[in-house]
């Protein structure tokens, strides 16, 4: 019994040290932030990005500068910044991401169908019987093509890899450049993507239409996305800390969102499924981080 009671302690008081010791691992004099330096409209090394500005705003509520670990976010991402102790928070990341600690999502997204106004298409939703008539293009592996496949309309599409390094190629603004350039009619793409790079490219609300696609029960599969802040696991105060400024800011937060023309859906209470490092990948046009 003795010795039971010893184990026991001797247990307690490593779980209570590792606990301790990842909480000590959070810089208390800046934000230290984990980010791409080339992935807009999400972060750059500029300090262009609606996630940049998000940190502004956390550092200036913790009354600390924030200052960065840029890494791409391909393979290694999480690896090799913030479970390095380089940084100690990923302003954005997928809720229910497997490699970190999730805060309260502070944004829900989707992807979704966009085109231009002035090509007579009517489309409305994926299923629509003029979608047949059309060249589509499509990211390869990304959630819409397994509705275009259900819907058997892979015959229409115009396939764009993966980026396996954004700082060779950005695959986003390829297909908007196509979508412009009457290569393509319609894209199935990320909404803050694709309104990122018609943004770029000179057009305005009233030129294009953006349709998201939210998760429904028919089978379509999941198309709209919570993102939540990230910290390594372990760091219950840290997250706790996070989780007060996202509800006590969230206002500010999508005045950010919207200063950044991020299409945006309603933030739903309940739980979020849990994803891995292959789909918060996948969502951004990337390559798997780890």
């Amino acid at each position: 019994m003795k010795i039971f009671l010893l184990i026991l302690v001797l247990a307690l008081n490593f779980k209570a040290d590792a606990r301790e010791s990842a909480i000590e691992a959070v810089d208390k004099n800046n934000l230290r932030v984990c980010a791409d330096p080339s992935n807009l409209p999400f972060s750059n090394e500029n300090g262009e990005g609606f996630e940049n500005d998000i940190a502004e705003l956390l550092g200036e509520k913790l009354n600390i500068p924030v200052v960065y670990e840029f890494f791409p976010q391909v393979i290694g991402y999480v690896r090799n910044t913030l479970n390095k102790k380089k940084c100690d928070i990923i302003i954005g990341i997928t809720a229910g991401n497997e490699l970190v600690l999730n805060t309260v999502p502070y944004m829900r997204w989707s992807y979704g169908m966009i085109f231009l106004n002035d090509n007579g298409i009517e489309v409305d939703r994926p299923d629509h019987p003029q979608l047949a008539n059309l060249v589509i293009g499509a990211q390869a592996g990304t959630p819409p093509t397994f509705l275009l496949q259900r819907y058997n309309l892979m015959g229409k599409v115009r396939p764009y890899n993966l980026t396996f390094d954004p700082r060779k190629a950005v695959i986003g603004e390829s297909m908007i450049e196509d979508l412009i350039d009457g290569l393509v009619d319609i894209v199935f793409m990320s909404g803050p993507i694709a309104v990122y790079y018609l943004k770029k490219k000179g057009f305005d609300e009233s030129e294009y239409k953006f349709i998201p696609l939210e998760t429904t029960d028919q089978g379509w599969g999941r198309m709209d996305y919570y993102t939540t802040m990230g910290v390594r696991d372990g760091e219950t105060d840290w997250k706790k800390k996070l989780n007060r400024f996202i509800k006590e800011n969230q206002k500010d937060i999508d005045k950010i969102l919207a200063k950044h023309n991020i299409p945006t859906l309603v933030l739903k209470p309940g739980k979020r499924k849990k994803t891995d490092s292959t789909t918060d990948a996948l969502i951004r046009g990337r390559a798997p981080v780890q």
